[in-house]
């Protein structure tokens, strides 16, 4: 009976042995898979975080050159204050080469902002449609920033008149 109660005990203890054996190695194999796991997330993460980084860096390189490009914009476009007598004498010759008679011309200086000048003119012109159309077609199409603000046509007997107001842009 003693052979059989140390028989027992061995077994149970090489059981026992087993057993804590496999508890510890998949207790330590779990502990290495999470770390992986953990490991993983945070690399996922940091991917996700370099590539939100490279966004913002991207929108933030945009924006600095919007200064620049809006400097571009303005030379391009909006012409110098100095150009306004030059202006008016083509608005006058464009007036004059379409056969149009010139009733009135006034224009009123308004600042815009600091350094932008807006000025209204607001003309009378008496002639044929087509060379109305013709002058409204040739102010559209310049390249500076001019707007046909309004036009109001008249037919009398032999002509039409059209009352205009136009703005204009001028750098200061």
């Amino acid at each position: 009976m003693k052979k059989f109660r140390v028989l027992a005990w061995l077994i149970t203890g090489v059981l026992a042995g087993s057993l804590l054996f496999w508890a510890l190695s998949n207790g330590i194999l779990q502990a290495r898979g999470s770390t992986a796991d953990r490991m993983r997330l945070e690399y996922q993460r940091l991917v996700q975080r370099r590539d939100q980084l490279k966004k913002s860096r991207e929108r933030l390189e945009a924006w600095k050159r919007v200064p620049a490009e809006l400097s571009a914009f303005r030379q391009k476009t909006i012409p110098g204050f100095d150009r306004f007598p030059a202006f008016r004498d083509e608005l006058q010759q464009r007036v004059s080469e379409s056969g149009l008679t010139p009733l009135r011309l006034t224009y009123r200086m308004r600042p815009v902002q600091q350094n932008l000048q807006r000025v209204t003119l607001e003309f009378s012109l008496s002639g044929p449609y087509a060379a109305i159309k013709r002058l409204v077609h040739g102010v559209e199409t310049q390249a500076e920033m001019v707007y046909l603000k309004s036009a109001r046509l008249r037919r009398t007997e032999n002509d039409v008149i059209a009352n205009f107001v136009m703005e204009a842009y001028f750098a200061r």
